[in-house]
């Protein structure tokens, strides 16, 4: 590949007319010379040096994003990706920052880590990190010194820029559904609810439903474990136990939802004659399991599009006080329910 100043010899200019024009600064550059360059530089096949115009510019054009996976003992962690959820965002967010000329480092990280030293070492110019408890914002994610948008987390983030979506409403919306659907014996399939965050906020909305519609809620009635498909299907082993307990299942996600429905029909069971089930996150596999999903919808594309936008709006300076927003979302009835 040739540099610059063999591409420069080529097109009878200087090292700066030809920089002038990989960087698009056409108005220095004549019609004619510019077409020469651009010419010379698809002959010769030439790629910038991202290394040292970032060295240069003190910036490396990478956007981290995160996710913590410090759920204590959870066997699936190595299999986070089984969840489209992550798909979704991630696509959304690599898409939306390629178009903005960043680049995406993505990382799980446990409760060991500092991601501050992360940071640091790969010279990032922000970060994005996703469903984020305080815990983790006092230890793994503690001195972060660029720019963060947080996605689904629900800790103190006065200071901090974040994207949330209606979780308390939506599971509020969830289980009014059912209700109206003359449902009283509903139960709710979510992971750790001791902490505040997504899970957390979905079950403080099924509470509120119930409690508005004079339901007394029993105790039996809550499954709290691991954020996964398999977890679900071993949920719905207990619930087929106790199959005259229930009449209705408000799930906090899809993908557990599913793995409840295939749980329930392994056991005997049929949706939505025996039991009706609902989800959360309109994801697309809601439409390939039989029967089709009903969900509470979130726009996971504009998820991820807002995450871009705002820290890119941070990054140039656009945006200066901590921004909060806030993601409708919407009933999709299917044929679980």
């Amino acid at each position: 590949m040739a540099s610059i100043v063999e591409i420069a010899k080529m097109a009878k200019v200087s090292k700066m007319t030809v920089s002038n024009v990989i960087h698009k600064k056409y108005e220095k550059v004549s019609k004619e010379t510019r077409e020469r360059i651009e010419r010379i530089l698809v002959e010769t096949n030439y790629t910038p040096n991202l290394f040292a115009r970032n060295l240069k510019s003190n910036s490396s054009k990478i956007i981290l994003f995160t996710i913590p996976q410090t759920i204590e003992n959870d066997p699936y962690k190595n299999t986070a990706f089984n969840n489209p959820f992550y798909g979704e965002l991630i696509n959304s967010i690599e898409f939306n920052l390629r178009k903005s000329g960043y680049y995406l480092m993505f990382r799980f990280v446990s409760d060991e880590e500092i991601l501050s030293n992360l940071v640091l070492n790969w010279n990032v110019d922000g970060v994005i990190i996703l469903g984020a408890v305080k815990k983790e914002i006092r230890t793994v994610f503690k001195d972060i010194n660029v720019p963060v948008v947080f996605i689904d987390t629900y800790a103190d983030l006065e200071e901090s820029d974040s994207i949330v979506t209606e979780d308390e409403q939506g599971g509020f919306i969830a289980t009014n559904h059912l209700i109206r659907r003359g449902k009283r014996k509903i139960g709710v399939v979510v992971s750790s609810i001791k902490e505040i965050g997504v899970a957390s906020k979905r079950y403080d909305g099924y509470r509120r439903a119930l409690d508005e519609n004079n339901i007394p809620f029993d105790d039996k009635w809550l499954f709290e474990g691991f954020p996964s498909f398999e977890f679900g299907a071993l949920i719905a082993q207990r619930i087929a136990k106790e199959k005259d307990a229930f009449d209705a299942l408000f799930v906090y996600s899809d993908v557990m939802a599913i793995g409840v429905i295939k749980g329930l029909k392994d056991h005997g069971l049929r949706v939505p004659q025996d039991i009706s089930v609902i989800g959360f996150d309109g994801l697309y596999i809601g439409d390939l399991c039989e029967p089709r999903l009903t969900t509470i919808k979130q726009d996971i594309t504009a998820k991820g599009y807002m995450a871009v936008d705002l820290l890119v709006r941070k990054l140039d300076g656009r945006s200066l006080a901590p921004e909060h927003l806030t993601l409708p979302v919407k009933l999709i009835e299917k044929e679980s329910v």
